[in-house]
């Protein structure tokens, strides 16, 4: 006589917990978040991140006004830019990102096959027009 185990249903709340530690608990997951975290401990990424944000609220009231950035700014914004883009703790922390991305999508092809539809369409806030 074969025996059967008794499953217990989750609740799609609890479902979305098991999920969501799964992703948490990820390869793709831990590999972002210990990437992120080294780039955003790097004193020196950190400040040229300062900088940069200083540069960027320059350039948007200079736009405001008509204007755009210049000179010994535009050099600099140019210049940390393409220096914050080429350290290797930004290229590490962006390949992560992309991977982590790819393993999203994939969780998301897996539902939407379940489900039968875009699950992160359908999921997504809908943008309504001026008029409703």
């Amino acid at each position: 006589m074969a025996t059967t185990v008794p499953q217990t249903a989750l609740t799609v709340a609890e479902a979305a917990e098991v999920l969501a530690r799964a992703i948490h608990d990820s390869a793709e997951w831990r590999r972002w978040s210990d990437a992120r975290e080294r780039f955003d401990a790097d004193p020196q990424l950190r400040q040229m991140q300062q900088r940069l944000a200083e540069l960027s609220r320059k350039f948007q009231s200079a736009r405001a006004q008509g204007r755009g950035l210049c000179g010994p700014d535009l050099a600099e914004l140019n210049r940390l830019q393409s220096e914050v883009q080429a350290s290797p703790l930004a290229r590490a922390r962006d390949e992560a990102a992309a991977a982590l991305i790819q393993f999203l999508q994939d969780t998301n092809r897996l539902l939407s096959d379940t489900l039968g539809v875009d699950f992160a369409a359908n999921a997504a806030p809908r943008q309504s027009s001026c008029c409703g």
